[in-house]
């Protein structure tokens, strides 16, 4: 009890100074005063991305005659840079066009690297816009660094009216399993949420109201409804397979996808996507030759866009801890996403299927470590055994899917007691 309260003090004591040096070089907002153009400020990757989409769209909802721009980059980090680049152009990042026009008016990207690591484009487009205030959307664990050079950034910048998104916790990472326990660590979509109510034009937020749905491009899903009809006229239940991976250690075994595919297709007649980056292709090619024709491979053949188009279609996800994952979660699909066990439960699971989540205990679990397993085993994504990823397929495919090419039939189909 007493290292509780100890952590708690010193999690607070760390806020406390980040409140202090925010209310140092930005002014309070005024209640009286009108929001008529606002900046979002957002970093990270595909699933960091989706993640703020429910914040973005309350706030289009609470403010609906501003103006909101959107500014975003990928990662400070050269590593996360160079992954992202293998599905994504840095300089037009296409799941912009998710929030655009729809949530926001204006989304523009940068890049962190070079000597001024963005400074110069959001200073431009400070002075072009000319926004009444700044919310900034965090990250459940940043830490007291990470938040004050957001303050520097934007402070250097040249923005002076007030900023939002400081209120939450600055931790560490030798404080986060505490913060866990303590039940202050929450999921990630809750931080960007939090963030935006800080200003009390938009207020408390209910969790009913917390909504993560893609605005998907008409092109893209009739592209998708094009590509689909073509392999498989007469419909099936169609089921995405996302394999791949940033990293190794969240990656569970081809050979264990393979075994849960021919389950599926010979209990239910399913009809296999496999989704992913370029990266992804040898996994899309040992599927496909597993699966046959019931099987089409897409890895490294789609856009963002034609991603969440083809996901909205299906009846089912079955993947890795990945972007593809989160997409498939706020394009409506349900997912049964398979995940290592390097950072606590209840953090990072696509959103609309937090309780389809297939992960192990063991003995080295939360050890945070983002790019590689600290030991070199993989042993928490090696632990997890397809019965209990197939029990969790079985209960997702007897709900039908509105926009599933032929969920409702399959449904009806499917035999008793197997769900």
């Amino acid at each position: 009890m007493v290292v509780r309260q100890s952590v708690l003090l010193l999690l607070k004591l760390r806020r406390s100074l980040v409140r202090s040096i925010q209310r140092l070089t930005f002014p309070g907002f005024d209640p009286r005063q009108t929001l008529h153009n606002v900046l979002v400020f957002r970093t990270g990757r595909l699933g960091d991305f989706i993640n703020a989409v429910p914040a973005m769209r309350l706030l289009r909802t609470r403010l609906p005659d501003a103006r909101i721009v959107l500014a975003t980059t990928v990662s400070s980090m050269p590593s996360m840079q160079s992954i992202s680049s293998a599905y994504a152009n840095l300089d037009l990042l296409p799941w912009l066009e998710f929030v655009t026009p729809s949530l926001v008016d204006r989304a523009m990207s940068f890049t962190m690297m070079g000597p001024d690591r963005g400074l110069k484009s959001l200073r431009h487009l400070i002075a072009e816009e000319r926004p009444d205030a700044v919310f900034v959307l965090p990250y459940m664990a940043e830490s007291l660094v990470s938040k004050l050079k957001k303050l520097l950034f934007f402070r250097l910048a040249g923005f002076k009216g007030p900023i939002f998104g400081f209120e939450g916790l600055a931790t560490r990472k030798t404080l986060r399993r505490s913060q866990y326990q303590l039940g202050l660590y929450e999921h990630e979509v809750y931080g960007p949420v939090r963030a935006i109510s800080e200003c009390s034009m938009i207020g408390t937020v209910a969790e009913e109201e917390i909504v993560q749905r893609l605005t998907i491009p008409e092109n893209a899903l009739q592209w998708a409804r094009d590509v689909v009809n073509e392999s498989w006229p007469d419909g099936h239940p169609l089921v995405a397979i996302a394999p791949g991976a940033s990293f190794p250690h969240k990656m569970w075994p081809i050979d264990r996808y393979i075994a849960v595919s021919r389950e599926l297709l010979q209990e239910y007649g399913c009809r296999f996507v496999v989704v992913g980056a370029d990266a992804d292709r040898p996994l899309g090619v040992k599927l496909k030759e597993s699966l046959g024709n019931c099987c089409l491979d897409m890895a490294g053949r789609t856009t963002v866009t034609q991603l969440a188009a083809l996901l909205s279609l299906c009846c089912l996800f079955v993947g890795n801890d990945s972007g593809p994952a989160h997409v498939a979660s706020a394009a409506g699909c349900p997912c049964v996403t398979v995940t290592s066990a390097l950072d606590y439960p209840g953090i990072w699971e696509p959103w609309n299927s937090r309780k389809r989540i297939v992960r192990t205990r063991i003995d080295c679990e939360f050890c945070l470590s983002l790019t590689c397993c600290p030991l070199k085993t993989n042993a928490c994504i090696l632990a997890i055994d397809t019965d209990e990823v197939l029990s969790l397929c079985r209960q997702a495919l007897g709900v039908p899917v509105p926009n599933c090419v032929d969920c409702k039939s399959t449904a009806a189909s499917r035999p008793a007691g197997r769900l």
